[in-house]
């Protein structure tokens, strides 16, 4: 029987920052994502005005984007939504020695979701 290869410490180190990095995104892109109208088809995406209800240390042009990209896919186009197959990566400067295997995880998630997309445009 074979045995399961145990990841290294390196590996396992990488991970539990990438969860780190990848919840603080969510969470900074969920503060923007609620300064954002339910119901408001003339609202303005404004940078500045949504940080006035954000701490600033979860202040983030990259956490705004994406708010913006989710919050326009989720409304009607009459009400200032669009169908967007846009997606923002951030390059994070804290990851050190590790952004080698950053950019690997990325491409392959990358990857992954343009094969998705692909077929479901099949």
């Amino acid at each position: 029987m074979p045995r399961n290869q145990s990841k290294s410490i390196e590996e396992l180190q990488f991970e539990a920052k990438l969860k780190i990095i990848e919840a603080n995104e969510d969470y900074e892109t969920q503060l923007y994502f609620e300064t954002m109208p339910t119901i408001d088809p003339l609202y303005k995406y404004c940078y500045t005005s949504s940080n006035w209800n954000i701490p600033v240390e979860h202040q983030s042009v990259d956490a705004w984007l994406r708010a913006v990209i989710k919050h326009m896919a989720l409304r009607l186009p009459q009400h200032g939504g669009e169908k967007t197959n846009a997606l923002i990566v951030s390059v994070h400067k804290d990851l050190g020695k590790y952004e080698d295997m950053w950019i690997d995880y990325e491409t392959k998630k990358l990857r992954k979701l343009a094969k998705s997309r692909v077929k479901k445009a099949k």
